[in-house]
């Protein structure tokens, strides 16, 4: 007789970096402290954002809030979109209505236009163990 267990899906404990993830007319940064893959030099880890208002990608995508894959590259010092997950609704509501892949072609740099302090560096230098 094989019994069947289940299986107890982890929560997400998301790291905020800055904002507030409870008000969404907050520009708000978190970041998934849990390496998805890691090697002596490279991480992929989880970044979220929320924006205080709807923006556009650069691909002509309208978002609210998105959560990404990102590559860090720790000897070069940047950070690389690999796939987001685009959300018409603030705080990464319902499902993503567009997602997209950008593990080839011209790189999506990790940036948080107009959001004050930027916290890119910083989450950067986290990820690949340079903390401030």
């Amino acid at each position: 007789m094989l019994l069947a267990w289940p299986v107890a899906q982890a929560q997400t404990v998301w790291f905020t970096v800055v904002g507030e993830p409870a008000n969404p007319a907050v520009n708000t940064v978190q970041v998934d402290p849990t390496p998805v893959d890691s090697t002596d030099t490279t991480r992929t880890m989880r970044v979220r954002v929320n924006r205080s208002e709807v923006r556009t990608s650069w691909d002509g995508v309208p978002y609210r809030s998105y959560e990404s894959d990102v590559l860090f590259d720790c000897r070069a010092n940047t950070a690389r979109y690999l796939a987001i997950r685009y959300h018409l609704e603030p705080v990464w509501q319902g499902q993503p209505h567009r997602a997209v892949a950008y593990t080839t072609g011209t790189p999506r740099w990790m940036e948080f236009r107009q959001i004050e302090p930027n916290p890119t560096q910083r989450i950067v230098g986290a990820a690949c163990g340079r903390v401030r």
